[in-house]
């Protein structure tokens, strides 16, 4: 399952959190960018869901990009103003690309 540079057409910032403390001592949370980069952005049908054996029934995106060290679940993407929560992060083809299936927050 090889990735074609010329299904890498959308631009998606992942982002990392990071907690400081504020004057009062709480701890808040912020994102910042980790990486950039081109990728492949599909909804997903519940029928795909389903198979892809997710116990999260409201994944609702795969994104395909090429490998990025040091990527986690806990991180997020930015795409077209809005956010994906990742879900599940997989490995193909010899850690030479991501699929990234993610759920859309619309709570903002």
């Amino acid at each position: 399952m090889a990735i074609y540079p010329g299904s890498l057409r959308e631009r998606i910032t992942v982002q990392v959190a990071t907690e400081s403390r504020n004057g009062l001592g709480e701890v808040t949370q912020a994102w910042s960018t980790f990486t950039s980069r081109w990728a492949s952005v599909t909804g997903l049908s519940s029928r795909e869901v389903l198979l892809q054996g997710q116990a999260k029934a409201d994944t609702t995106h795969r994104v395909r990009v090429r490998y990025i060290a040091g990527m986690t679940i806990s991180m997020r993407i930015l795409w077209r103003e809005r956010v994906l929560e990742i879900d599940s992060l997989l490995e193909h083809a010899n850690r030479s690309e991501h699929e990234i299936l993610c759920t859309e927050r619309i709570d903002q």
